[in-house]
């Protein structure tokens, strides 16, 4: 009887060991960034947002930008990998379309409408915007990935006034000049007018 007893609790001990260790591996906190949905957050993490909303005892799908959310579950950069690639791909597509200011067909881009037609055809849903407003959206990073975006201050009007997307190797592609083009980021026109890298 004192065996059974014992094995019970060894067993009931190793258990809770290891729902504890897989409960502190998975768990993540997420920062709301804008436009961000719960189901959106859900794919990104490999679960569900009505296990979100339970876990931070959310009565609605409601949440607001700076939120921090408890999240079971690993954020999946195979996808953000994938669609960063997808987007460097779409956007190559596009190269001698002519710039056209407030652009957001193959009829013509400017830089703003060029990242919102690009993204939404590679499955990166985002709001149009300028390039402004995606510089406030995103968040700020020093080592860039192919796929991330570009941000220049002061080109045709104070503040930023410029975004490109981010190729790798220093090249960045973006509706500038004529024509939809490659350039690289160390030129120095671009080089001087340089504000930061950013993520979205």
């Amino acid at each position: 009887m004192n065996k059974l007893v014992k094995t019970v609790a060894s067993l009931t001990l190793c258990t809770s060991l290891l729902l504890s260790t897989a409960s502190g591996a998975s768990a993540a906190t997420y920062t709301v960034k804008s436009n961000d949905t719960l189901s959106g957050i859900a794919k990104q993490y490999g679960t569900t947002y009505t296990e979100i909303m339970k876990l931070n005892g959310l009565r609605s799908t409601l949440i607001k930008v700076g939120q921090k959310l408890k999240i079971n579950g690993t954020a999946s950069t195979t996808t953000t990998s994938t669609t960063n690639s997808k987007v460097v791909s779409v956007a190559k597509n596009y190269l001698g379309v002519p710039y056209v200011f407030g652009g957001t067909t193959t009829s013509g881009f400017d830089c703003s409408g060029f990242v919102y037609y690009v993204f939404k055809n590679a499955g990166k849903s985002i709001s149009r915007n300028t390039a402004a407003g995606y510089y406030n959206m995103a968040k700020k990073v020093t080592s860039p990935q192919v796929g991330d975006l570009v941000f220049f201050s002061n080109t045709y009007k104070p503040g930023v006034s410029h975004v490109g997307i981010y190729l790798g190797k220093g090249q960045m592609i973006s509706a500038s000049g004529s024509n939809v083009n490659i350039a690289s980021v160390q030129s120095s026109y671009w080089k001087s007018h340089f504000t930061s890298y950013g993520r979205i």
